[in-house]
């Protein structure tokens, strides 16, 4: 069930190959690091737990992201990194002293959740954060192209919680300081800095806990921990900052899923991902209850249910996964930048790339753009945020989101979704029906395509008519064997008027189906959006549901589209007029008027004996006189 938590769509990580001499020199490269990093742990008598170590060579590749057994092995290039850390290193006692300093903070109150998105970082921390990065973890390029100030709007059009008594709280905005040409890099984060599943399994108290666990429930641990000491960390400024969301799915009751979710894409999903993060908390508590020599109980007294799904709920949101070198970390700072829909792949040429990059909001006449996704740069050892567009000084940072999710995944990580994502999707499935006789045949044909005949699932954009999509429903509507091969997956083809008429119809009755679903429509979410007596959670799904239903709206305009062409219905002699019936009638009628006249006029032609000579020879058959 934790797998729900690595689930990516979307996202194809990259693999590394290399050959047996490179994998021979990078195991001799992690025995040094080893024995380096033994001889500093001696050296500074449990000392905290070292940063951790990012290597992009690491030929390990990131295993699949609905797999339950992630972990990610990063390293420093050389052992010469344990030697460089600048930053002052807290010395300890005892590993049990720390523990239970640990468990006595466990039991102060925790500091007031911000209302609103997990991302929202008061000013004054972010502040703090950006001077502790500066200056005491050489984050050299910190606030050199960007300002951190009193946020001024939200071009994506969040009105804030108006039922929270919490509104005094002052939010953090990153803006540019400078102009910035596309590539340049606007914030970077050196790898001591950032946190790893690596830093997790060398920490004194959770590394016990963590065998076998998945990357991101590993963070989650060493978060639940580290958050517990409180000002006892060294990670403090940067803890401060990473405040748990009362809106997320993890917290929803029954009456939630029921209220808000119902009839959305995630209903099932959210439940399953609740319920998982709660199966693996009991499954903690029952090892240490198990093992209470391994796990003494006053130790592990910091790990407690709302402590655990908080810190879940926010590595689930704030981990940013870094493609180049494998693995999810935690980056301060960078990861309070928000996180936006990714736009769809378009080539910097085109002259629609700059509308996917920049947002400008008519009301607030503020400019915010799109950044590229956070990744580990090799040469400067440090995690790097990009630009992807020439942008203006003044202009809002936003962080494109890595994994390529919808609306409703980023609401099931943030509980918040981007009304104005440029590539927002949904997957639909379809299938063969086993019933088809001609279901052997296509079966083989859509394997040798790529696809399955089950669970196949496609990608549903609001502007447009996926080809791949629709290319299937024709397929699978096929009734004649010689017409197999006449579908067509790389072009948008029809087969046949009737297989046309068909696969639309079925595809209309399904965008009506999910449109049913809901209890209320799209009038009615823009009316409960603008009421200020509703919370923030209430709002953001009515957001969800929203985006939801525009892009059903969008396939049934465009399914309208293509059936408004077709001339016909289907019956057992083809395509008919669906009018023919009315025709026929109005034709009678309009004959009407003119019996009379057409009586008289075959009158005179009998009696002229014209109507005998058109009649003449028209009888056929033998018999009768002559």
């Amino acid at each position: 069930n934790t797998a729900l938590f690595l689930r990516s769509r979307g996202h194809v990580a990259r693999t590394k190959s290399c050959s047996s001499r490179e994998r021979e020199w990078e195991r001799r490269r992690n025995t040094m690091f080893c024995a380096a990093t033994a001889v500093s742990s001696l050296a500074n008598a449990c000392a905290s737990s070292s940063s951790s170590k990012i290597n992009s060579t690491n030929p390990t590749s990131r295993k699949n992201a609905t797999t339950t057994t992630t972990t990610t092995t990063t390293r420093c290039a050389s052992s010469n990194s344990v030697a460089s850390r600048a930053a002052p290193r807290r010395r300890r006692t005892t590993v049990i002293a720390e523990a239970a300093a640990a468990a006595a903070a466990a039991e102060a109150p925790s500091q007031p959740i911000v209302p609103g998105k997990t991302t929202s970082v008061s000013l004054e921390d972010a502040r703090e954060l950006a001077a502790w990065l500066r200056h005491e973890r050489n984050a050299k390029m910190v606030g050199e192209f960007i300002t951190i100030q009193p946020t001024s709007g939200n071009p994506h059009g969040d009105r804030g919680d108006k039922t929270s008594t919490a509104t005094t709280t002052e939010f953090a905005e990153f803006t540019l300081s400078k102009n910035v040409e596309s590539g340049d890099v606007i914030l970077s984060i050196p790898q001591e800095s950032c946190v790893t599943a690596v830093d997790a399994k060398e920490h004194p108290i959770v590394s016990p806990l963590i065998e076998e666990k998945p990357e991101l429930v590993q963070l989650a641990l060493w978060l639940c921990c580290e958050r517990a000491k409180a000002k006892g960390s060294e990670w403090w400024p940067y803890l401060k900052t990473l405040n748990g969301n009362p809106n997320s799915v993890l917290r929803f009751t029954e009456k939630d899923f029921k209220e808000l979710l119902k009839g959305t894409t995630i209903d099932k999903e959210a439940r399953q991902r609740r319920d998982s993060a709660k199966e693996e908390y009991e499954a903690l508590r029952a090892a240490i209850a198990e093992h209470p020599d391994k796990y003494p109980l006053d130790v592990y007294a910091f790990l407690t249910e709302n402590a655990f799904i908080d810190a879940l709920d926010i590595v689930c949101a704030r981990a940013q996964w870094l493609n180049t070198a494998n693995c999810y970390a935690m980056v301060p700072l960078m990861d309070a930048i928000p996180i936006c829909g990714a736009p769809p792949p378009v080539s910097p040429e085109d002259p629609s790339f700059t509308q996917f990059y920049e947002i400008r909001d008519i009301r607030t006449g503020l400019t915010s753009v799109r950044c590229g996704y956070a990744d580990y740069d090799v040469e400067s050892a440090s995690v790097n945020l990009c630009a992807n567009t020439r942008a203006s000084a003044g202009s809002k940072i936003l962080q494109i989101d890595h994994s390529v999710r919808n609306n409703s995944e980023l609401y099931l990580s943030f509980g918040d979704v981007d009304d104005q994502h440029p590539g927002d999707y949904e997957y639909w499935p379809a299938e063969l029906s086993e019933s088809d006789p001609l279901y052997t045949a296509k079966k083989s044909v859509l394997e040798a395509q790529g696809f399955s005949d089950k669970g196949q699932t496609f990608p549903v954009y609001k502007d447009r008519m996926p080809r791949e999509f629709l290319s299937y429903l024709r397929f699978a509507r096929v009734t004649n064997s010689e017409e197999l091969f006449a579908v067509s997956f790389t072009e948008d083809k029809i087969i046949s008027p009737m297989n046309e008429y068909e696969t639309l119809q079925l595809l209309m009755a399904d965008c009506r189906d999910r449109m049913s679903a809901y209890d209320t429509n799209e009038e009615d979410e823009l009316l409960l959006q603008k009421r200020d007596d509703v919370s923030l959670k209430i709002r953001n799904a009515s957001r969800l549901r929203q985006t939801e239903k525009e892009l059903v709206g969008g396939m049934m305009n465009a399914v309208r589209r293509r059936l408004a062409p077709i001339r016909g219905i289907p019956t057992k002699q083809g395509m008919e007029d669906p009018n023919a019936d009315l025709l026929e009638m109005i034709e009678f009628f309009e004959s009407i008027p003119n019996a009379p006249k057409k009586a008289f006029e075959n009158f005179q032609k009998w009696a002229r004996g014209e109507l005998e000579d058109e009649n003449y020879g028209k009888k056929s058959g033998g018999g009768g006189c002559g």
